[in-house]
């Protein structure tokens, strides 16, 4: 058995994750270069049972190609990358590891919301440049968090929130509503409720056709004009273009982005030249996280190859069935 791998984090915090696919006789075979296109995985792929990527796309021209693909593993959460009905069509079992990286995430939502608050970035910079200037930020306590998704980091964010004294009001299209009273979110009706009563405004949300592009110029005019957007989640929410001109006539106060559609950043976007906080796509990016997320790949990877089992796999009840070869 065989597995390729083109995702750069895959072991390299965690080699004990390679050792596990190893001792289970699965030989693993990194691609031949870093950040490879859909195009080059498929000319790559064949005589492979599995494959483990990063950010890479995974089309249809790379299950049309796999001549013995069992199993295509993100290393992370995000399957947006991922053509998983090309997978099901092939018979190909696709899986992520959500929850590995819910920490690293909360922890740097939290971050990206004091920094864009205090606007500690650009005084940063001012101090750095030799000036002794300081405007007034807003103190997190007293305000009002609004959440979009209440999933394993929205649930993790709220978690680390408790300390601040804020109010927090959240919607999610299948919420935990014992949880949620449990730990004193208020359920919102709607997404627009939130984007309407938010003074920070949080993105948790997976991409996918209903939320692509979730944060149009609708419904930032719902927004307050003291209120910021922060998105650790997918660039794909956002509308640029309506959120630059929505900054520009200051009908919102900032934000603070750590992901983007494309990535990375384009040289000519407008969020370059807009004044707000930009991390490039880092939430997830912890030495913790990554040591998790490599060691739920293994297992799964393991349990998919060598034992038959299809648990791990967002597409498990779709029927496929496995390789003749697998036990």
């Amino acid at each position: 058995m065989k597995v390729l791998v083109t995702s750069k984090s895959f072991g390299r915090v965690a080699p004990d994750a390679i050792e596990t696919l190893k001792a289970n006789g699965i030989e693993v075979v990194w691609g031949s270069k870093p950040s490879m296109t859909a195009a080059e995985i498929a000319a790559e792929i064949a005589g492979f049972d599995a494959l483990i990527v990063g950010n890479e796309t995974v089309d249809a021209s790379v299950f049309a190609a796999a001549d013995q693909l069992q199993l295509v593993h993100m290393h992370g959460t995000g399957l947006d990358a991922i053509n998983v009905s090309a997978a099901t069509d092939k018979g190909v079992l696709v899986a992520n590891a959500p929850g590995a990286n819910r920490n690293a995430v909360a922890e740097l939502t939290l971050a990206l919301m004091l920094v864009a608050a205090r606007a500690i970035d650009k005084h940063i910079e001012i101090l750095k440049a030799g000036r002794w200037e300081r405007s007034a930020g807003y103190e997190i306590s007293g305000k009002t968090v609004g959440i979009l998704g209440l999933g394993n980091v929205g649930k993790r964010i709220v978690e680390l929130l408790s300390g601040f004294g804020v109010q927090i009001t959240a919607f999610d299209v299948q919420p935990d509503r014992e949880w949620c009273a449990r730990s004193g979110v208020n359920l919102a009706m709607s997404a627009d409720e939130v984007f309407a009563k938010a003074d920070f405004l949080i993105l948790a949300l997976s991409l996918n056709a209903q939320t692509r592009g979730i944060v149009d110029a609708r419904r930032l005019a719902l927004m307050k004009r003291n209120a910021y957007l922060i998105n650790t989640a997918r660039g794909g929410l956002v509308d640029d273009e309506a959120l630059c001109a929505a900054l520009h006539d200051k009908r919102i106060a900032g934000a603070a982005l750590d992901a983007f559609d494309p990535e990375p950043l384009s040289r000519d976007s407008c969020l370059r030249d807009i004044g707000i906080t930009l991390t490039p796509h880092l939430a997830a990016t912890s030495i913790e996280a990554a040591g998790n997320v490599s060691r739920i790949v293994a297992k799964n990877v393991v349990d998919v190859l060598v034992h038959g089992r299809r648990e791990c796999a967002v597409n498990a009840a779709a029927g496929i069935r496995f390789h003749d070869k697998v036990a």
